[in-house]
């Protein structure tokens, strides 16, 4: 019995590993067939090669690198093998430790997406807020162009980028004097940080907003005047600035695509 040969069409069908497989194994010399005929080129492997192959399906099942199950053969020392589960061990610990922050990231991300699905049946809809505190990042303005905006978001993903920052909020904060003289113009860009560390400076102040839900190139709209009409109809009075956030960074492929929040404080 162990003196016959089988073919690599036998061995993938007895060890469930593909030929594909089979042959890369071989290919990194991690085990070659026992026989390989110059003429056919088909490759024959041994009784005993199946139960090696079983083996190697079962520590690569285990997380073993092709490395460390090499290793594990050349050396063949319950010691050195010993050595190799602890490294299997600690790398699987940091992946399970790695997929439950994605994990956690991935039920956040699809709540906020849950939510935003929710706000977009809002847009164009009024209502008054009473806002807390918001805080976050303050970047230098202003902007008075769109070249402009992207030549300092362009920084601001880079300062992000470079200290591992993750926004949860992006926006402008903007006052009715500059926005009467030039649209595009932005007092500054402010943004909420997920590290809270970070967020030190008040972007939004606490107080009483009128709000509205937009979607799209708000500088091309009326979505301001048409909040203002509708602050002026229900007697209450702006301040000198609005504010724009952005929160959802996943359905944005261009700028009608742009789901935001307009608030401007009132008294």
């Amino acid at each position: 019995m162990f003196d016959e040969f089988f073919t690599i069409g036998e061995v993938s069908k007895s060890t469930n590993i593909p030929i594909s497989t089979l042959r890369y194994y071989d290919k990194v010399g991690l085990l070659s067939p026992a026989f390989k005929n110059d003429d056919t080129n088909y490759r024959y492997y041994t009784p005993m090669q199946i139960i090696t192959l079983k083996v190697i399906n079962h520590m690569r099942h285990l997380g073993f690198s092709i490395e460390y199950i090499k290793s594990h053969f050349e050396n063949m020392d319950y010691e050195h093998t010993l050595q190799l589960f602890e490294k299997v061990l600690l790398e699987t610990k940091l992946e399970i430790k790695k997929l439950k922050n994605t994990e956690k990231e991935l039920v956040e991300s699809w709540n906020k997406f849950k939510e935003n699905f929710q706000l977009e049946k809002k847009v164009g809809i009024p209502f008054i807020d009473e806002t807390a505190d918001i805080k976050g990042i303050i970047y230098n303005g202003p902007v008075h162009s769109l070249g402009e905006l992207s030549k300092t978001l362009k920084n601001i993903d880079n300062f992000e980028i470079s200290n591992n920052l993750t926004p949860v909020l992006r926006g402008f904060k903007v006052s009715f004097n500059n926005w009467k003289k030039n649209r595009f113009t932005k007092d500054c860009l402010i943004a909420s940080m997920k590290e809270n560390h970070t967020n030190k400076s008040i972007v939004i102040p606490k107080g009483k907003y009128a709000c509205v839900y937009g979607k799209g190139a708000f500088e091309e709209q009326n979505i301001v005047e048409n909040l203002l009409n509708w602050i002026k109809e229900n007697e209450y009075s702006p301040k000198n600035e609005f504010y724009l956030t952005f929160t959802d960074l996943i359905m944005f492929k261009s700028k009608k695509d742009f789901l935001y929040l307009l608030r401007i404080p009132i008294i």
